[in-house]
């Protein structure tokens, strides 16, 4: 069919929407010269390089039916490559599936390698390694969607640019690893990851992005995220180009620790997302100052005096502001909504300016409310703070190995009284007359203390831990007296506990 053309000077050959099922690039032999050729929409299912020129710098073999990579390497032993000064290869809409570590080892000048649109689900590792001067890969539209992303699948020293958009793939689950998936991808300038599904957590993205420390151009549009991660871009010192357009993010505090350190920021994108209110805050003055180019269109702006700050700045600065002002509209107040934000700005003179003095008047209402609620506190609960101060002081103690030594003073009484109700007079009429009246003590006497409604056992317990020592009244009814010897017997737990000085014994009767 090229025998006539083997002295020709054509170095391009398209061949479209044709029925070639089986190729053979035999074929174009006689095109000594060919440099660049064009097979795509040809349904090709097997082609076979072998006989191709030498001299192919370019080859298109996108929206075909392709299984798996062509042969590159010849099948000898010495795997001689066929096209060994390819720079372009387009193996994009076919069917690969899988793709293995050894499909492009003979491709020792090849620059460019597009891989759009194929059900390849999952991407392995050092499938690239083997290309030695690799700069552009497109993996666009992938797997329908990726699923799998190995640990070194982009291993590639050389690699620049990097395209991975609408792959679907989940940056926000355990199917690849953040830490390695760009760690030996040192050379990347561009990356753009638009509609994926990128982690709500910072550590995870910090980890994903920190390696790429030569990356100018970033796009992560449509990635779902909710809020700008801190200390993340900051990594990225040589980043020009930042779009974050279409995402769900909203106003963020402090600027200062999202863009911080981003001097060579040139393009700023965030274009399409509910982000109200810019003020001196949202970005660090370095960064506008740096900046040439700032979309912020298609957001919810708030036409407030809130907005003061922003208004004034959109006329003083020189700053491109995209799509302005057609495209920035207010959307609150209600009565507001739909209004040009330029048309709020050209009136923005009816918000009165803040006066410092508003500032040093509130701070110091706070302060002196704040005073007062302490202080009220303090007067309400002085006998309970005491108490917890006491306690803290006494558990510090503790710690530090001091023991506490028990004092009458601590106890609500003296001395708990066991006897017997045959010796109530005795002791009513002049043991507790003696002690109580003539000496100051103060005696727990269950017929006179006990709480009603309370059980025996329960009162005993309550009013033993209230009291210092323990007096046994014995006589001979006590001993007699089966109440009484339980009462002794419940007692001694004390006497165990805290030894023998707890107890005093008072013989009455023999």
């Amino acid at each position: 069919m090229f025998t006539s053309f083997s002295y020709s000077e054509i170095r391009t050959i398209g061949i479209y929407g044709n029925s070639l099922s089986e190729l053979q690039s035999a074929t174009f032999s006689p095109l000594k010269k060919l440099q660049k050729l064009y097979m795509n929409k040809n349904e090709i299912e097997h082609i076979d390089l072998k006989g191709i020129s030498k001299d192919l710098v370019d080859l298109r073999l996108n929206e075909n039916l392709l299984p798996k990579v062509p042969e590159l390497c010849t099948k000898d032993r010495r795997g001689i490559s066929l096209v060994n000064k390819l720079h372009t290869l387009d193996l994009s809409d076919n069917n690969i599936g899988d793709i293995r570590v050894q499909a492009f080892q003979c491709l020792p000048n090849l620059k460019k390698l597009l891989l759009n649109r194929i059900p390849m689900k999952r991407i392995r590792s050092n499938i690239f390694a083997s290309l030695p001067v690799l700069y552009s890969l497109q993996l666009s539209k992938i797997g329908f969607p990726l699923q799998k992303i190995d640990d070194y699948a982009f291993n590639s020293s050389t690699l620049s640019r990097l395209l991975m958009d609408v792959a679907n793939f989940h940056f926000d689950r355990e199917e690849f690893n953040p830490q390695t998936i760009f760690s030996l991808s040192p050379n990347l300038s561009f990356l753009n990851l638009d509609h994926n599904f990128f982690p709500k957590n910072e550590t995870k993205m910090q980890q994903i992005l920190s390696p790429l420390v030569r990356l100018k151009n970033l796009i992560i549009s449509s990635t779902s995220l909710f809020i700008l991660p801190k200390n993340v871009f900051p990594y990225l010192k040589s980043l020009e180009n930042l779009t974050l357009s279409s995402n769900r993010l909203s106003d963020w505090n402090d600027g200062s620790q999202i863009f911080r350190n981003m001097t060579s920021l040139r393009n700023l994108n965030l274009k399409d997302n509910f982000i109200k209110i810019i003020n001196k805050n949202t970005f660090p003055a370095a960064v506008l100052k740096s900046l040439k180019v700032l979309d912020l269109s298609y957001n919810s702006f708030v036409c407030t005096c809130d907005q003061l700050w922003f208004t004034e700045w959109i006329k003083s600065t020189k700053v491109k502001l995209l799509s302005y002002p057609t495209l920035y509209k207010c959307r609150s107040p209600p009565s507001l909504d739909g209004t040009l934000l330029q048309k709020y700005v050209n009136s923005s003179k009816e918000c009165p300016p803040w006066n410092p003095i508003y500032t040093t008047v509130i701070v110091l209402l706070l302060s002196a409310t704040v005073l007062a609620v302490i202080f009220a506190i303090i007067m309400k609960c002085q006998t309970n703070i005491k108490n917890y101060l006491y306690l803290w002081r006494i558990n510090y103690n503790r710690r530090k190995g001091y023991l506490p030594l028990q004092d009458a003073d601590d106890f609500e009484y003296h001395a708990f009284v066991v006897y017997c109700d045959a010796d109530r007079h005795w002791v009513h009429q002049k043991f507790l007359k003696k002690l109580e009246q003539d000496e100051g003590m103060k005696l727990c006497i269950h017929h006179r203390d006990f709480e009603i409604g309370e059980s025996i056992t329960a009162n005993i317990n309550n009013y033993l831990e209230k009291s210092w020592k323990v007096v046994v009244i014995l006589s001979n009814d006590f001993a007699k007296s089966e109440w009484c010897q339980w009462e002794v017997d419940v007692v001694q737990e004390r006497r165990r506990r805290q030894g023998r000085d707890v107890f005093l014994l008072i013989m009455l009767k023999i």
